[in-house]
C-alpha cells in the first residue's frame, strides 16, 4: 500500500511497483492519506507493506507510522520522504518503521529495498535446516545481516553497533563470502530462506 498526498508522484510510484510485482502476483494499492489507509485494511485478512510518506496532512509523521505498524495485518513499515534522511531515519525506525527512503531514490532501488522485504515462495521447507548449517557467520555477522536487513547503510550500522565503518565494510564482504552474493538485496533474501534473520 502507497500512502501519498502527492497525485502524480504517488500515481508514478504505483505503477512502477505494480510493475515490479506483478509477475509475483503482489497487488499494490495506493491512497492520498493515512485516515483512507487505515479504513482500507481495517478488516483485511491480507498482509500488507505500507510505504507511507512522513509528511501529510491529517495522520502522518511518526504517530502514523505507530498507527499502522498497530495493525496485525501490518508486515513493515516503509517511510518514504524528501526531508532530511540523517535527521529522519533514526526517527522513523525508532517509530516502528522497518526502514527509511529517500523520495531521491529512484524507482528501481525503492522496487529493490521492497523487494528484499516481500517475502516471495522460497525453497521447499526441508532445504532450509541444511541451509542453515551451511553457512557459519558469527553472531556480530548475524547483527549486521539483520541491520542490513532493515535497510540501514554502513554508517548507520557502524553507529548502531559501536563500531568503525571499515569494520561493518569488513563484516558485509565476509557476509556476501559466506553467503555466495553479490549485493544487500541478494544477501537478505538468501539469508531469509535459510532462516538466518
Amino acid at each position: 500500500m502507497i500512502i501519498d498526498d502527492h497525485p502524480v508522484y504517488r500515481d508514478a510510484l504505483s505503477e512502477k511497483i505494480g510493475q515490479c510485482f506483478a509477475s509475483q502476483g503482489v497487488p499494490v494499492m495506493a491512497v492520498a492519506g493515512a485516515d483512507q489507509g487505515l479504513a482500507a485494511l481495517t478488516g483485511s485478512a491480507d498482509k500488507w507493506v505500507v510505504l507511507m510518506d512522513v509528511l501529510m496532512p491529517g495522520l502522518s509523521g511518526l504517530a502514523g507510522i505507530k498507527a499502522f505498524k498497530a495493525l496485525p495485518q501490518v508486515l513493515h513499515v516503509v517511510a518514504i520522504s524528501g526531508l532530511d534522511e540523517k535527521l529522519w531515519e533514526p526517527r522513523t525506525v525508532a517509530a516502528g518503521a522497518t526502514l527509511f527512503l529517500s523520495k531521491n531514490s529512484t524507482s528501481t532501488l525503492i522496487c529493490d529495498k521492497l523487494a528484499a522485504l516481500i517475502q516471495l515462495p522460497t525453497e521447499p521447507t526441508g532445504t532450509t535446516a541444511a541451509a542453515q548449517e551451511t553457512y557459519r557467520l558469527t553472531d556480530r555477522q548475524r547483527q549486521v545481516l539483520g541491520l542490513i536487513a532493515q535497510g540501514h547503510p554502513n554508517k548507520i550500522i557502524a553507529d548502531q553497533l559501536e563500531i568503525s565503518e571499515q569494520t561493518v565494510k569488513i563484516h558485509v564482504g565476509q557476509i556476501f563470502k559466506e553467503l555466495r552474493v553479490f549485493n544487500r538485496t541478494q544477501a537478505v533474501l538468501k539469508a531469509q530462506k535459510a532462516q538466518l534473520l
